[in-house]
């Protein structure tokens, strides 16, 4: 699985460097991450983001959707987190997929959208 993803990234990158546009660029970084987010490759769906943001910084509408899916993807990770562990970890990675949840719902109140 996870040298599929290294060669979507890698696809990725050239992609980067082809002609698109950068709101194609991005939309496709973006792709990425959710398919990363929904495979549980947390590490992965970051990296994806960050990439996004290095790479497209004139593609605004998909930095504004990366807001939004970088919540998920960190409320997602701390709420599997939560599975593994006990004690003041699981509280502490418990008020973090609180404080991302709060965060997320937020950011859909101030007009940010969320696009597949």
């Amino acid at each position: 699985m996870k040298k599929f993803f290294a060669l979507i990234l890698v696809a990725t990158l050239l992609a980067a460097c082809s002609k698109e546009t950068p709101e194609k660029r991005a939309a496709l970084m973006l792709r990425e991450a959710r398919y990363a987010l929904h495979h549980h490759l947390w590490n992965e769906a970051r990296d994806t983001i960050f990439s996004l943001r290095r790479n497209c910084p004139t593609a605004i509408e998909a930095r504004r959707q990366a807001i939004l899916l970088l919540d998920s993807i960190e409320m997602s990770a701390a709420a599997d987190s939560l599975k593994l562990v006990t004690g003041e970890e699981w509280e502490r990675l418990d008020v973090k997929r609180q404080f991302f949840e709060r965060k997320l719902q937020e950011d859909l109140k101030k007009g940010v959208e969320i696009r597949d």
